[in-house]
C-alpha cells in the first residue's frame, strides 16, 4: 500500500469516526431539549423519554471512543 493510500483510508476513517461524535451530542441534546421543553411536545410524562434519549446519546459517544481507540492501535500496528 502506497502512502497516499494509507493516509487517504486514515482521513476516511477519522471522517465517520468524527461523524458518530456529531450524532452522539445531537442525540444528547436533543434529550436535554425534551427534558425541558418536552412537556409541550411529549405530554405531562415526558422526562422518561426524554433520559432514555440522552442514554442512547451517551451511548453513541462512548462507541466513539472505543472506535478511536482500535483505529489508534491499527495505525501502530501498521
Amino acid at each position: 500500500m502506497r502512502l497516499g493510500e494509507l493516509v487517504k483510508n486514515i482521513v476516511a476513517i477519522n471522517s465517520w469516526q468524527y461523524a458518530i461524535l456529531a450524532l452522539g451530542v445531537s442525540v444528547c441534546l436533543i434529550g436535554a431539549l425534551l427534558m425541558v421543553v418536552g412537556e409541550s411536545v411529549l405530554g405531562e410524562n415526558h422526562s422518561g423519554i426524554a433520559a432514555l434519549v440522552g442514554i442512547v446519546g451517551i451511548g453513541i459517544i462512548g462507541s466513539f471512543t472505543t472506535t478511536l481507540r482500535r483505529a489508534k492501535t491499527k495505525r501502530r500496528e501498521a
